[in-house]
């Protein structure tokens, strides 16, 4: 529910007074609480009074669950991550029936629970309205987030603090961690078949340790992704830092089967279901921070192939001036995104961090005035003021679907996390030119080709041109480590492969990374990123409407001066941010 239809549904009802809402949106403005949440606090609402009138506007029914004694039975039915994401919690059951009370009552894919859950599939959902105070208490007694590393032995290891260390203490947790005859191996394959709680015969022992072991240490070295290849003498166990696939030691080959089986368990998959591929999710806390694992499984010769997304989710939402745009990047940036209606895009490869510049974008033009949509998949950042929605293919609610029903939403602001098929694009179009700013994603090389992407998905070249404000295009490059960092002085024929001159780079201190413990021996820490910034300006929309090829967009926007991707690297690497070997090894002329 918007929050402003929220607040004038309360005044209508003369439940609070318009001083009271004026006071309360100033104080939400401030910290970003649900509205209900913020007139709660003050005082001006109870509670109770509040979950009542939502209720009654969702058409449910109101119960109090304060006394609730709910059967050990019933709260196996819903799986923890299930439980906290709809904020939802199953409180009675009946014949053929399960009550289901939530504190987010708007939230209208919490009808599409039982395909979700371990619920047979004839089970009707009776759905009831209870105090957020009331669903929280159960969700923090009966569905706890899992916490890992909550061991002393995994606790200990975890925490060292020299990084030269990490590798060998590892060995050690291994070494201290895992007997072959810890753990029955027929036990483990057949545990989901055999007990009712498939967790009883795993969450015990050296392998919940060592799972537990693998994800701390991954979250501490500031992985992006957790990669286990099984092999057929060896598991491979790789964690990607900083764009770069790192190989660290590897777990014992006897657990190959049962590594497969513990995270799929943390993540609520099928594990009898060993021939198809499954994605799932784990949420968990590491050093009090909430973190998010997308898991997706392949099956291979030798056993299960897990990957695993690691997103921080307190990883806040960067501001727009500090993502890394050059200064006429920034600003012609910005002039197209504070547009009333037109389109913006950001295109690059797989996590080049289009979704972060995108919110950063959202966050900053985000304001209680307007009306802000997103489609996403999945939903990454969250921001106040904003409805995000998650796509769900089995519930029917694709990028295509959602967005045409938004478009009866009233929105100011639609985010399509990516436009994939010409259905989305068409819509998508359209919206721009009715009044609506689009901002949206697509995959292409560079900022002209997301010109003729569009015209290849059957959107006419007029409606592109018209309708598209800017695009920019994005990598991610390797900053130089900062500990093993030491200057260099490129020849004159490495200076000409990036249209430098020696003149251009007098005083200035250029670097390379040697390579150390700190950084794994690679040489570099953390990334930066590199923009091109295409506003569609007359010229380029000239080429646009007589159907012009890409090779006359590049050499129009060249011409008016845009920076290329090759262009703005190279620059960072002036700046003695990044290394000459990083800018021709990532960035293409």
């Amino acid at each position: 529910m918007a929050v402003k239809r929220l607040g004038s549904l309360l005044v209508e009802e003369q439940m609070i007074t318009e001083e009271q809402l004026e006071a309360a949106l100033a104080e939400q403005k401030k910290n970003g609480e649900p509205l209900g949440e913020v007139l709660v606090r003050l005082g001006v609402l109870s509670e109770e009074s509040l979950f009542r009138f939502l209720a009654i506007q969702n058409g449910l029914e109101y119960e109090s669950i304060e006394a609730v004694d709910i059967p050990a039975a019933l709260i196996k039915l819903v799986p923890v991550a299930v439980a906290r994401k709809y904020h939802a919690v199953p409180v009675a059951q009946d014949t053929g029936s399960v009550t289901i009370a939530t504190s987010q009552p708007d939230d209208l894919s919490l009808f599409y629970l039982p395909k979700e859950n371990r619920l047979p599939a004839e089970t009707r959902l009776r759905i009831v309205v209870s105090p957020q105070s009331q669903v929280n208490a159960i969700l923090e007694k009966h569905f706890p987030i899992p916490r890992v590393g909550e061991m002393q032995t995994v606790k200990q290891a975890a925490e060292t603090a020299k990084p030269e260390e990490a590798e060998a203490n590892f060995d050690d947790l291994q070494q201290d961690l895992i007997n072959p005859d810890d753990i029955d191996l027929e036990q483990v394959e057949e545990a989901k078949v055999d007990d009712e709680d498939p967790d009883a015969k795993l969450d015990s022992g050296p392998l919940i340790k060592l799972c537990d072991f693998i994800i701390i240490d991954a979250v501490r070295k500031r992985a992006s992704d957790i990669h286990i290849n099984p092999y057929e003498k060896k598991i491979v166990l790789k964690y990607r830092i900083d764009g770069s696939l790192i190989e660290f030691a590897s777990p014992p080959v006897a657990y190959r089967r049962r590594l497969a089986t513990r995270f799929k368990l943390m993540a609520n998959l099928n594990i009898i279901q060993k021939r198809m591929p499954q994605d799932g999710r784990i949420h968990i806390i590491v050093d009090n921070r909430p973190v998010d694992l997308r898991i997706a499984t392949l099956p291979t010769r030798w056993g299960e192939n897990i990957v695993m997304r690691v997103v921080d989710q307190s990883t806040s939402v960067l501001e727009l001036d500090k993502l890394g745009m050059e200064a006429g990047q920034l600003e012609q940036f910005k002039r197209a995104a504070t547009q009333p209606y037109g389109m913006v895009f950001v295109t690059g490869p797989t996590a080049s961090g289009k979704t972060t510049t995108l919110f950063a974008t959202l966050n900053h033009i985000n304001s209680p005035a307007r009306n802000i949509l997103t489609v996403e998949d999945p939903v990454e950042f969250r921001l106040p003021h904003i409805v995000q929605i998650q796509v769900d293919a089995l519930a029917g609610r694709t990028f295509a679907s959602v967005l045409r029903a938004f478009l009866r939403h009233d929105p100011n602001i639609v985010l399509v996390g990516e436009i994939r098929d010409p259905e989305t694009a068409d819509i998508a179009i359209k919206a721009s030119l009715t009044g609506h700013l689009v901002l949206s994603s697509v995959h292409t090389n560079d900022a002209p080709s997301t010109i003729m992407r569009l015209v290849d998905l059957g959107i006419d070249p007029a409606y592109v041109g018209s309708s598209v404000l800017v695009v920019a295009s994005q990598r991610l490059i390797r900053r130089v480590c900062e500990k093993c960092k030491e200057e260099v002085h490129p020849s004159e024929a490495e200076l000409k492969r990036v249209g430098v001159t020696p003149e251009q780079i007098a005083g200035k201190k250029l670097y390379r990374g040697k390579g150390c413990s700190a950084c794994h021996n690679m040489g570099f820490s953390g990334r930066l990123a590199i923009y091109e910034v295409m506003p569609v300006n007359n010229a380029i929309r000239e080429v646009i409407f007589r159907k012009g090829s890409l090779a006359e967009l590049k050499k129009v926007s060249r011409e008016c001066g845009f920076l290329t991707i090759r262009q703005a690297a190279t620059l960072k690497w002036l700046d003695g941010l990044t290394s000459l070997e990083e800018v021709l090894g990532e960035t293409f002329e």
